[in-house]
């Protein structure tokens, strides 16, 4: 409309109007489904699970289409990134956008300034609750979560060390013949030019029986002797087993005394502190009182036993068919070192015969036919 007032000259020309105008709100973003992130670029897609890329809604794709931080990407047998005038066309599309840039104003000679990271985390929040996402499933959550992992040291636990002496038993006595707990020593003898085989069985078993000791070394026999400078193993005597456990330890100090005395330290494997590691020593044993200290890590047990001889007792007696004894009856056993005990039987046909060597041991009589009865076990033979 047309009018007679004048033209107000005062306002400034248009060109030299200021350019400072308020531009775009604050890009907001939607969520993302799985399968179309799993369809996207590897590239794209950790960018977007990195929050540094996000989904524009769909009514604020236009108000970011002249925004050169803006990617426009279609789906056309395949992402692929396109301009604008491309991407408004097709159906299948979507628009990212940086999330950690927002535009708030213009000016004409600067831009304006990001909006801090606090602000942006509190707008994704909003955003979050007025979309209704929360708590759907198959969506990724696009907003930034900062957490805080307090690192608290545990305690080493600490174990002390331990020790345990099993056997020889407190106060136990222990006969030498061969068990779980006693075996027979051996060692090896140089046979000297003026010693005979006989000679080193007298030395080591008490009797003069060559087969004791050719009975330890193949190869060599009465029929076959062993020449001077042979070294034959015998027979020397028997060895006791000493056995415990312990934790924590690296070795074990074992002390005994008695009718034989001696020291021993055992290296024991490096194990972790609570497990427990077991040992066991032999050494050689006679007749009589012991007393055995064991120590390790400060720790001390001790224990004390005795040695004892093994003796076998026997009764002899002999009958004839009718069941009356044959008195006055001349007897022989032959012990299995080679040793002959020589008796007659009593006026009842009785005798009783002990001795250490009696294992195993044969008997005959004189006047009957050269017929041997075994000796097994205590008990009375007829």
């Amino acid at each position: 409309m047309l009018t007679k007032d004048p033209v107000n000259d005062n306002h400034a020309h248009f060109l030299e109007q200021s350019e400072e105008t308020t531009v775009k709100n604050s890009p907001s973003f939607r969520e993302l489904s799985r399968s179309l992130l799993y369809s996207l670029p590897k590239s794209v897609q950790k960018k977007i699970q990195d929050n540094l890329l996000g989904i524009l809604d769909a009514h604020q794709v236009s108000q970011f289409r002249d925004d050169k931080r803006c990617q426009f990407w279609i789906n056309q047998n395949g992402w692929k990134r396109v301009p604008y005038s491309q991407f408004r066309h097709v159906y299948s599309r979507i628009a990212l956008y940086p999330k950690s840039a927002t535009i708030s104003k213009i000016h004409s000679s600067e831009a304006a300034s990001n909006a801090t990271s606090a602000d942006l985390r509190d707008q994704q929040a909003r955003l979050l609750h007025s979309n209704g996402f929360e708590g759907q499933p198959n969506r990724i959550d696009q907003h930034i979560t900062y957490t805080r992992r307090v690192i608290r040291p545990t305690a080493t636990q600490q174990f002390q060390p331990t020790l345990a002496l099993y056997k020889p038993v407190a106060n136990s006595k222990v006969e030498l013949k061969v068990s779980h707990q006693v075996r027979q020593n051996f060692t090896t003898h140089v046979l000297q030019a003026s010693e005979t085989v006989e000679m080193l069985a007298q030395q080591y078993t008490g009797y003069k029986n060559a087969n004791l000791i050719y009975d330890y070394n193949l190869g060599f026999s009465r029929a076959k002797p062993a020449p001077a400078g042979t070294g034959l193993i015998v027979p020397n005597g028997w060895k006791l087993n000493i056995e415990g456990s312990c934790s924590n330890c690296r070795s074990i100090d074992i002390v005994w005394q008695g009718p034989t005395s001696g020291q021993i330290t055992l290296q024991l494997e490096k194990k972790r502190p609570d497990e427990i590691s077991f040992w066991q020593h032999y050494f050689v044993v006679k007749p009589g009182v012991y007393a055995v200290t064991v120590t390790a890590s400060g720790l001390v047990e001790t224990t004390s036993f005795t040695v004892l001889q093994p003796t076998q007792e026997y009764e002899i007696e002999l009958l004839d068919q009718a069941g009356n004894p044959q008195a006055n009856m001349g007897y022989k056993i032959r012990l299995r070192n080679g040793h002959v005990v020589s008796g007659v039987l009593d006026s009842k046909g009785y005798a009783h015969v002990s001795g250490p060597d009696f294992e195993n041991a044969k008997i005959s009589f004189h006047e009957l036919d050269d017929k041997d009865w075994q000796v097994a076990s205590p008990s009375r033979n007829e």
